[in-house]
């Protein structure tokens, strides 16, 4: 075929592609636009159904709390739900009246199901409203017994069947929107690469027609020679053919591969070399740091527990120089010297029963007794051990750990303690239910920490600047035991800021296996 000939098909070729692809672009470009906006009505729907359904709930939610505990707010807030639960209504109307307008009646069902869902939520408005106004006439068990039939029946079984069908059909149209929508665009991308492959075929063909046989390997082969000049040997030169050219072509790029396969050789060896010598440098200095932080802890305890001990030690040794200082002391002095050395022993005994404590808890040899523990009761009983009256906020009226229960009411305890001397006159306790379990709070008004304290407080024999300079009492171990009793069941210990000044302390304890499966 003649160059001309050629050129005019290539031409006719592209011009023919061009005027599909322009026709096809056009419509696809409608099709998605079509596809997208009723991809957004499908969702929009979707979360206004979610929404719609979490305002249903709060509604309810707070119609059963003024038939509980009675109407704290005289309808107010009833009101204001009621109203956004119809606005949600409204919106989803005029949603289906938007995808009616663009895909047709078929989506004229979601109306009546509105409309069911929103008398529905008519007749429970008004069944709630009934036994808002009429409870205060019934007895206390008719009136629980219409409010446990409005929860099982009306709404745990036919509202919420109503709901979750209408969302999940919902959610199916959004999906199924979607779905179209990526159908379309992987129709897009293949139409796409049928022209972009007809386009290179074509664009190959001709150049390869017009390019010479010689001359375009001699390029290559020069080319490829300067890269191996320049060490890359990756880059074989493609020279086809078994002429002359093409033979040396192939010597050189055997040549380059083997010297490739050298150089690739010493690069491996060398960064394993390197590789080796960073690991074991990291080692050395892991190992020097853990070195240094254990000296500088071990220098730092010696020097805490010396302090701590010096003053039993000193009252000991200054109470038995009293006691033999003469031949005429009484037994009255010495019975007091005694007892003054003996409440010096305990409390040494008891420092190092705490550092033990603790050291055993860092070390992973603490045991713990575990028996099933009620919250609830278990903090009444140890704040009524309180010297001063403590009070338990809680909503629960059960809460079950496996814990040992010495333990914990040592960290309670300590809590309190700790409240009673460093905080101010008002203390109290709390107990709330977590996602994972439950937290155990003592708040006081008191002064409160300095922000540099509280990363310290938990640090054996710190003492803030409020204990440091206004109580001598308090060895400073108090909250580091009650950190290790807690991280010993599992859980954690902290504190923040109380809201109008304080602090709050808590424990954080996991919930029992059998608990978790009840709830």
């Amino acid at each position: 075929m003649k160059i001309v000939g050629v050129v005019a098909s290539y031409t006719l070729i592209l011009l023919t592609m061009a005027f599909g692809g322009a026709l096809l672009a056009y419509w696809n470009v409608e099709r998605t636009t079509w596809l997208t906006e009723r991809m957004n009505l499908a969702h929009r729907s979707y979360s206004t159904h979610l929404r719609l359904s979490a305002h249903s709930y709060q509604l309810f939610k707070q119609f059963g709390d003024a038939i509980v505990i009675g109407d704290q707010d005289g309808g107010v807030g009833e009101r204001e739900m009621i109203s956004r639960v119809f606005d949600d209504i409204n919106e989803i109307r005029a949603i289906i009246a938007a995808e009616i307008r663009l895909a047709g009646e078929q989506e004229r069902e979601e109306l009546m199901v509105m409309d069911e869902i929103a008398n529905k939520i008519n007749v429970l408005i008004f069944e709630f409203e009934d036994l808002i106004r009429t409870g205060r006439s019934l007895d206390p068990v008719t009136r629980w017994l219409r409010f446990s039939d409005l929860l099982d029946e009306k709404i745990d079984q036919e509202f919420r069947s109503l709901m979750e069908d209408a969302i999940t059909e919902e959610g199916e149209e959004a999906d199924a929107a979607r779905r179209e929508l990526e159908k379309g665009a992987q129709r897009i991308r293949l139409i796409a690469m049928v022209f972009a492959l007809v386009a290179s075929v074509l664009t190959l063909a001709v150049t390869f027609y017009y390019r010479a046989r010689v001359a375009v390997p001699l390029k290559r082969l020069m080319q490829g020679v300067e890269h191996m000049r320049a060490g890359e040997f990756n880059r074989p030169i493609v020279v086809t053919g078994r002429d002359e050219v093409g033979h040396i072509s192939h010597l050189i790029n055997q040549l380059a591969a083997d010297v490739g396969k050298h150089r690739q050789a010493l690069e491996r060896q060398n960064a394993m070399l390197e590789s080796a010598v960073a690991e074991r440098t990291e080692e050395l200095e892991r190992l020097l740091e853990e070195a240094h932080r254990a000296e500088v802890n071990r220098r730092r305890l010696l020097a805490e527990v010396s302090h701590e001990l010096k003053t039993p030690l000193t009252i000991i040794h200054g109470e038995s120089d009293v006691a033999l200082r003469g031949h005429d002391t009484s037994e009255a002095d010495y019975r007091e010297a005694l007892c003054r050395t003996r409440e010096a022993a305990a409390h040494t005994s008891a420092l190092i029963d705490d550092l033990l404590f603790i050291a055993r808890q860092e070390g992973g040899e603490l045991n713990i007794q575990h028996e099933r523990v009620d919250l609830v009761a278990f903090l009444k009983d140890a704040l009524s051990l309180s010297p001063r009256p403590v009070s338990l906020d809680t909503a629960l009226s059960q809460a079950i750990i496996h814990g040992d229960r010495l333990r914990l009411r040592q960290s309670v305890l300590a809590l309190l303690h700790n409240a009673f001397m460093h905080g101010g006159k008002h203390v109290a306790a709390s107990l709330q239910a977590r996602q994972d379990g439950y937290r155990i709070s003592v708040e006081d008004d008191g002064s409160g920490l300095a922000d540099s304290d509280k990363e310290l407080v938990f640090e054996r024999f710190f003492r803030g600047a409020n204990a440091a300079y206004q109580h001598t009492e308090g060895s400073g171990l108090g909250l580091p035991i009650v950190r290790a009793i807690a991280r010993a069941h599992g859980g954690e210990a902290g504190l923040h800021d109380r809201h109008g000044g304080g602090l709050v302390v808590y424990i954080d304890l996991p919930r029992s296996v059998s608990d978790e499966a009840n709830a």
